[in-house]
């Protein structure tokens, strides 16, 4: 199925991750609106910065929707200050997307933040557990979460919870929480195929990029779109097929990406999503 080009593009967000950290993040809104792009997905220092209704007002001044805040959780740490700083994160999280109507990305944590000796099944336990009381908390402020599933080689600093299988385990029977898809974390993945036949209701973000697999067994690498070895063609394909309506978010990192210039990052992230929806 060809999707419309026009459509297409106001379902297509781009994430802040892309740009410099000291990019105002009305000038990046200002780039995404000039090309008819429809969302932005948020970052922990804008969502620290700028009060709730000043990120929503100025959004809607330039047309744009939410595609994705960044990021809840962490429930593992140790470290009582670390812990401190996520819990206020969360807060500021919880208020925009009150506000933004948007979905709150939620990162379990990992091996590396807990106490040491910490056996990993008992990690997931506490992972699961986590999310549980997150998921209360937003049943009572009526915002939703979704759950971020990690590439197993992030086992250490950011999640414990890597297959698409255990993350639809972990939401089962949460009122407030669905999944994130990001296809660099899940590629991998063969049950992105029973996801979308049986459970593409639970998809809340969806975020895409190019991936690159290093000759040398390294870690996967994200990249352009339209550039690395998985075909991305074929998930947006199979998306669709599967009722998905939802936003597709572009992430990638500035630093990662080499530096790029935003208005050249936008441009070539519209390219590329333009040649693999085939649109006309």
């Amino acid at each position: 199925m060809t999707i419309p080009w026009s459509a297409a593009r106001r379902r297509f967000a781009v994430s802040l991750y892309g740009a410099p950290p000291d990019f105002p993040l009305d000038r990046f809104c200002a780039l995404l609106a000039a090309r008819g792009i429809g969302g932005i997905g948020l970052t922990p220092p804008v969502l620290l910065a700028m009060p709730p209704a000043d990120l929503a007002a100025m959004l809607a001044r330039h047309g744009l929707r939410a595609s994705s805040l960044n990021s809840a959780g962490y429930v593992l740490h140790a470290d009582a200050e670390a812990a401190a700083a996520q819990a206020h994160l969360d807060a500021r999280l919880f208020a925009a997307a009150a506000l933004l109507e948007a979905p709150v990305n939620v990162i379990p944590g990992g091996l590396l933040h807990a106490a040491p000796g910490a056996g990993l099944a008992a990690l997931r336990a506490a992972s699961r557990q986590g999310l549980a009381d997150l998921d209360a908390r937003a049943g009572r402020q009526g915002v939703t979460l979704s759950l971020e599933p990690m590439h197993p080689m992030a086992l250490g600093l950011r999640g414990c919870i890597n297959h698409l299988a255990a993350a639809r385990r972990a939401v089962a029977g949460l009122s407030r929480t669905g999944l994130t898809l990001d296809l660099f974390h899940s590629h991998w993945d063969d049950g992105i195929d029973g996801l979308l036949r049986e459970a593409v209701e639970l998809l809340r973000v969806v975020q895409i990029s190019g991936v690159t697999l290093p000759r040398d067994g390294g870690p996967p690498r994200r990249a352009a779109l339209g550039s690395g070895e998985i075909d991305v063609a074929s998930f947006l394909r199979a998306l669709d097929v599967a009722g998905y309506r939802g936003m597709i978010e572009y992430e990638v990192f500035f630093d990662a990406m080499g530096g790029p210039e935003p208005a050249a990052l936008i441009d070539g992230a519209l390219a590329g999503m333009r040649a693999l929806t085939r649109a006309g």
